[in-house]
C-alpha cells in the first residue's frame, strides 16, 4: 500500500476561465491599490486656485478594446497657492488630531460647495464639482465601446471594485468619443452614492432654453414631489454675449516719414472685431429672477461681474511683419513668381531699346525708355506701370537721399492717398478714426540712434543699402494690390544707379575703404562708390598732367591733390620728397604718382585667397608683390638714376638707417624678392602701367549682375538688412507705450541672435526671429487697437472716466488672454479678465460693445447660456437624508448640454448602473 502511494500521480487540471471583464477588473483594481484610494479623502480648501492635471495614465484591454485611464487630481495653479496649501494642510492635520470625528464624504462636499462653479474652468469641476476623479476613455478610434450595454457592464465591474477597495475617488467613463460629450460616472463611500451622467441635445428643444424650462427638467429628473417645490434651490447663471465692435477701416495714410520706416501694423484687417462678455450671477434663488421665453430680468448691467476678451472673427491674424518676412519663409505662397529676374517679372509690360555694346545693356538716357503696362506719352522720366512715374521717380530720389525737402515726394503720396481712398464712402468719423490710427502704428522715436542693439552685419542707418532694403519691404505692403511693384521699383534704381554711375555721383556712403561689418550687397554698393571715386581721380589727373595725349590716363593715391599741377614731361612725378638721391646726391628725389590698391569685399577676398592657394610659392609671392612691383616702377620713372636704397628709404624707411647709411638685413638675404623686383622692374610711369585697380571692370560687373539677379537674389541680398530694420522697428515702436527691463533683456538677446544670422546666415534663427518678430508686431497692434478703442469710449461716455493706469491694466490682460489664445499652450487654463458692470472700465467695455443697446429678445437669446442648479433633497424616499444634487446646463446654438449629479444615501446590491 505504501509502495503504491509512492508510485501513484495524482493529475489536477484547472479548467477556471478568465473573462476579458475579469481580467478587466484585476486591472483596475491594482490601479486603485497604486494609487492607495482606500478610504477618505482629503478634503481640499476653497481659498486656494487649483487646476485639475493628469499626473497619471494607464492601458487596460478588454478583449481588443484598449481604454485609458487616466488620473486627474488638483494642483496648486502656482508656487504661492501651493505654499498656501501646504498651510492649510497642516492645520487640518492638526485638527483632526484634536477631533476625532468621522470625516465627511468628500465628493458629497464638493458637489454641495457653491464655489465649485465658473469660477473655475476645469471641465469636471464645472459639469459635476467633483476636483478629483479618475476617468475612462477609448484609448483610440478603433475602440468598439460605443454604447451604454458596454458602459453598463463596464460601469456595474468599476461599482464593485469601488465598493470592495473602500475607494471613494469618482469614476467617469465616456461613452463613444470625448468630443460627443456622453457621461457615466459613480462614486460611493459605502453609504451614499453619487451616480453622474449627461445628455446632450443636438435637436434643440424649444422647452430646454430658459431658466424657468431647465427648473422643471431638473426636478423631472430627480422625481420631485410637488411638497418639495418650495424648497430652495440655489442657481449661479453665466449669460455670454458676442457683440461686434465697430471695425473701423484702416487704410495707411503715406507721409515722407512713414515711407522712410519700415511699415508696421495689421496687414488686412485691425486684431479685434468683437466683444465677448460671459455675465455671471452667482448664488441666488429661483423666485429672484424671472426668464421665460418672453421675459428675462437678467440685465447684462446688473450682473455680478463679467469676464471680458476680445476676439476675431478672422481665421488669422497677420501684421505687416509676416508679410515682409514670410517672403523668407519656405512653403509661404508667393503673390508673383520670384526665380526670374524683375524684368521678365514684369513681362510684356516692360521693354528696353536696343544697345550697341553688352555694357550699354543697363545705361539709359533716362528712366522714360522702360515701357510697363499700356499707357500714353509717358513722361520724360520714370515708369509707367503699377506706381505713377511721377510717384516712382520721387521714391528712388528718397532712395539716394538727393533732397532734403521731399516736397515731390510729399506730393505724390497726397495724391496716392487720394487715390486709395478714393471709391469708398468715408465718414467724418471712420477719417477721425482712421488718423488717430495711424498716428499711432506710425509712431517714431525722434530720440533715436543709429547705434544697433547687437553688431549685425548688415547695412548701416542712413546708408543708400539701407533706404533701399526698407523701399522694397515696404513696396510690397503699400502696393500690394500690384505686386509688380516691388520688382518695378528695383528695375527703376538700377536705372537711377547707371545713370549716376555715369555721370560720377555719389551712390553710396563710404568711409574708409569697404567696411567688412556690413553685409554683402552693401559691400558692393560701396565696391561701387569707390570706383566711381577712381574714375573721378582719374579723370581729374588726366585733365591737368595729360592734356596732350588724351588716351592715357592713370590712377593716384588717396593724397593726390585735385589742385597740384604736373607738367607732362615730369613722368608721373607727384611732389619733392624733401631728400636727394644717395646715387646723384645733386638731384632730389621726387615722390611718384602711384596707383591704388584694389579694395576688397567679402567675396573677392574669398576669391582671391582661393586662388592664391591654386598657384605656387613663386606665383603667389608675384601675385601678392604685385602693388609693389608697381610702386618700383613709378619711382623709378620719376627718379631716373635711383638705386634699391632710395626706394626703400620713401617706402619702407624702416628697412634704411640714415644715420649708418645701411639697409635692414632682410632687405639684404641675397636673391630676396624684394631685390629681384627692383632689379626686373622698368621705368614705367604710371599713367602708362597696367591698372592695379580696374575700376571699370569691376563697376560693369557688379551692374550686370544686379541687372541679372532674380527677384529671390534681390530679397536674398536684402534679408540681413532687412530683419535688422525690422527688430530696430520694433525697439523703437515698444518704447510709444514703454518696454519693461526684463523685455528690454529679452530684446537685447534675440538682437545677439539676429547678429549671429547674420554672420552665418543660419535659416534655422532666421525662421524663428521672423516667428518672434511676427508675433512681438501682433501683440504691438493689440495695444494699439485697444488703446483707440478706449480712447473713443472715453470721448462718447460720462463721467467718472476710467484712469490711465486702469487702462493699461485691461489692455495688458486682454492682450494676455488673445496671446494665450493664439499661441499659448492649449493644457494651460486661459487667463481670465473680470471686471464689474458699473465700474468705470467696465461702463467703457459697454460703450465700445453698446452693450446698454442690447433688446430682451438678445438676452434671452445670448450666444451661450450655463446654469447651476443646487438643491438639497431627498432620494429615493422621503425618510432618507436629504442630499445636495446638482444640474449643469450648457445652452448654445448647436447643442445643448446637461450634466447631472444625482445622490443616494442608499446602496442596491444590484450592477446595473444605467
Amino acid at each position: 500500500m505504501a509502495e503504491m502511494e509512492e508510485n501513484t500521480v495524482f493529475e489536477i487540471n484547472d479548467f477556471t476561465i478568465v473573462t476579458d471583464m475579469e481580467h478587466f477588473g484585476a486591472a483596475f483594481e491594482g490601479i486603485i491599490q497604486k494609487y492607495e484610494f482606500s478610504g477618505r479623502r482629503p478634503s481640499l480648501p476653497d481659498d486656494v486656485k487649483y487646476r485639475m492635471v493628469v499626473t497619471d495614465t494607464n492601458v487596460v484591454s478588454i478583449a481588443e478594446n484598449k481604454l485609458r485611464i487616466d488620473y486627474l487630481q488638483p494642483m496648486p495653479i502656482s508656487l504661492d497657492e501651493a505654499a498656501k496649501l501646504a498651510e492649510k494642510t497642516s492645520e487640518v492635520e492638526k485638527d483632526e488630531t484634536e477631533d476625532v470625528h468621522l470625516a465627511p464624504f468628500t465628493v458629497a462636499e464638493e458637489i454641495a460647495n457653491i464655489k465649485n462653479g465658473f469660477e473655475s474652468t476645469d471641465s469636471f469641476v464645472l459639469k459635476f464639482g467633483v476636483r478629483e476623479c479618475i476617468v475612462v476613455t477609448p484609448n483610440d478610434s478603433s475602440c468598439t465601446f460605443t454604447d451604454e450595454n458596454q458602459v453598463n457592464t463596464v460601469m456595474g465591474n468599476i461599482r464593485a471594485i469601488l465598493h470592495a477597495s473602500r475607494c471613494e475617488v469618482p469614476v467617469f467613463c465616456y461613452i463613444k468619443d470625448e468630443s460627443l460629450d456622453l457621461i457615466a460616472g459613480y462614486a460611493s463611500d459605502g453609504n451614499s452614492t453619487y451616480k453622474f451622467s449627461s445628455v446632450v441635445l443636438r435637436n434643440i428643444n424649444p422647452r430646454h432654453c430658459t431658466m424657468s424650462d431647465l427648473l422643471s427638467l431638473f426636478r423631472e429628473h430627480l422625481g420631485a414631489r410637488i411638497s418639495a417645490f418650495d424648497e430652495e434651490i440655489r442657481i449661479s447663471t453665466r449669460f455670454t454675449h458676442v457683440v461686434p465692435l465697430k471695425q473701423n477701416p484702416y487704410l495707411r495714410n503715406h507721409t515722407v516719414d512713414s515711407f522712410g520706416l519700415l511699415a508696421t501694423g495689421p496687414s488686412l484687417t485691425l486684431p479685434f472685431d468683437t466683444l465677448e462678455v460671459a455675465a455671471t450671477w452667482r448664488l441666488f434663488r429661483e423666485d429672484s429672477f424671472t426668464e421665460h421665453h418672453d421675459h428675462s430680468d437678467f440685465n447684462i448691467n446688473f450682473s455680478t461681474h463679467w469676464s471680458v476678451k476680445m476676439k476675431s472673427t478672422q481665421n488669422s491674424l497677420l501684421g505687416v511683419f509676416d508679410e515682409i518676412l514670410g517672403v523668407y519663409r519656405e512653403g509661404t505662397r508667393k503673390m508673383i513668381r520670384s526665380d526670374v529676374t524683375p524684368a521678365v517679372l514684369l513681362g510684356k509690360h516692360y521693354t528696353q531699346k536696343d544697345m550697341p555694346n553688352v555694357f550699354q545693356k543697363l545705361t539709359v538716357n533716362s528712366a522714360s525708355e522702360v515701357k510697363i503696362g499700356k499707357h500714353v506719352e509717358p513722361e520724360s522720366e520714370g515708369t509707367s506701370g503699377p506706381m505713377p512715374p511721377s510717384l516712382m521717380r520721387a521714391w528712388v530720389d528718397f532712395i539716394f537721399n538727393e533732397h532734403t525737402e521731399y516736397d515731390e515726394l510729399a506730393h505724390e503720396l497726397n495724391l496716392l492717398n487720394a487715390t486709395s481712398m478714393s471709391g469708398t464712402q468715408w465718414s467724418e468719423e471712420d477719417l477721425v478714426n482712421n488718423v488717430k490710427l495711424d498716428t499711432l502704428f506710425n509712431y517714431k522715436d525722434t530720440n533715436s540712434t543709429n547705434s544697433f542693439l547687437a553688431p549685425y552685419k548688415c547695412a548701416k542707418r542712413g546708408t543708400t543699402t539701407w533706404r533701399l532694403a526698407v523701399a522694397l519691404a515696404n513696396a510690397r505692403i503699400f502696393m500690394k494690390e500690384t505686386p509688380r511693384a516691388e520688382p518695378q521699383l528695383w528695375v527703376e534704381f538700377l536705372l537711377r544707379l547707371r545713370k549716376k554711375y555715369e555721370t560720377m555721383e555719389t551712390v553710396e556712403r563710404v568711409n574708409n575703404g569697404i567696411d567688412h561689418l556690413q553685409c554683402g550687397f552693401s559691400q558692393k554698393m560701396q565696391m561701387l562708390q569707390m570706383c566711381i571715386d577712381a574714375r573721378h581721380k582719374r579723370h581729374k589727373i588726366f585733365d591737368s598732367a595729360h592734356k596732350a595725349n588724351p588716351d592715357e590716363f592713370f590712377d593716384a593715391n588717396d593724397t593726390f591733390n585735385a589742385d597740384t599741377t604736373l607738367e607732362p614731361n615730369n613722368e608721373g612725378r607727384y611732389r619733392l620728397a624733401g631728400m636727394n638721391l644717395i646715387g646723384n646726391s645733386s638731384e632730389p628725389m621726387y615722390i611718384p604718382v602711384t596707383q591704388d590698391a584694389c579694395p576688397l569685399t567679402d567675396e573677392m577676398i574669398d576669391a582671391r585667397n582661393e586662388h592664391l592657394f591654386s598657384l605656387g610659392d613663386e606665383e603667389r609671392v608675384n601675385l601678392q608683390m604685385e602693388l609693389v612691383k608697381s610702386d618700383m616702377q613709378s619711382f623709378k620713372a620719376a627718379n631716373p638714376g635711383a638705386v634699391f636704397a632710395d626706394f626703400l628709404r620713401w617706402h619702407s624707411p624702416k628697412d634704411y638707417d640714415e644715420k649708418t647709411e645701411t639697409i635692414s638685413e632682410r632687405m639684404l638675404i641675397p636673391n630676396n624678392v624684394w631685390v629681384r623686383s627692383w632689379e626686373a622692374a622698368q621705368p614705367i610711369p604710371v599713367s602708362n602701367q597696367a591698372r592695379i585697380f580696374n575700376d571699370t571692370k569691376i563697376a560693369e560687373e557688379i551692374l550686370e549682375l544686379f541687372n541679372n539677379a532674380t527677384l529671390d537674389e534681390v530679397r536674398e541680398w536684402m534679408k540681413p538688412t532687412v530683419f535688422a530694420a525690422t527688430l530696430e522697428r520694433l525697439n523703437e515702436i515698444e518704447k510709444s507705450y514703454g518696454i519693461s527691463e526684463e523685455k528690454q533683456k529679452q530684446r537685447v538677446k534675440i538682437a545677439k541672435i539676429l547678429a549671429n544670422a547674420t554672420l552665418n546666415d543660419s535659416i534655422a534663427e532666421y525662421i524663428d526671429i521672423a516667428k518672434y518678430c511676427s508675433q512681438v508686431e501682433m501683440i504691438y497692434i493689440m495695444k494699439v487697437h485697444l488703446m483707440h478703442l478706449f480712447q473713443n469710449a472715453k470721448e462718447k461716455m460720462f463721467p467718472p472716466y476710467p484712469s490711465d493706469a486702469e487702462i493699461q491694466n485691461a489692455i495688458k490682460q486682454l492682450v494676455t488672454i488673445a496671446v494665450h489664445n493664439l499661441w499659448e499652450e492649449s493644457h494651460e487654463n486661459e487667463p481670465e479678465f473680470i471686471v464689474k458692470a458699473m465700474d468705470p472700465i467696465g461702463r467703457a467695455l459697454a460703450v465700445m460693445g453698446k452693450l446698454d443697446g442690447l433688446t430682451e429678445q438678445q438676452l434671452i437669446n445670448a450666444h451661450r447660456k450655463e446654469y447651476i442648479f443646487i438643491w438639497n433633497y431627498k432620494r429615493p424616499s422621503t425618510t432618507t437624508l436629504p442630499m445636495t444634487q446638482r444640474m449643469y446646463s450648457d445652452l448654445r446654438a448647436d447643442k445643448h448640454s446637461l450634466y447631472f449629479a444625482t445622490g443616494s444615501d442608499c446602496n442596491f446590491s444590484n450592477a446595473s448602473y444605467l
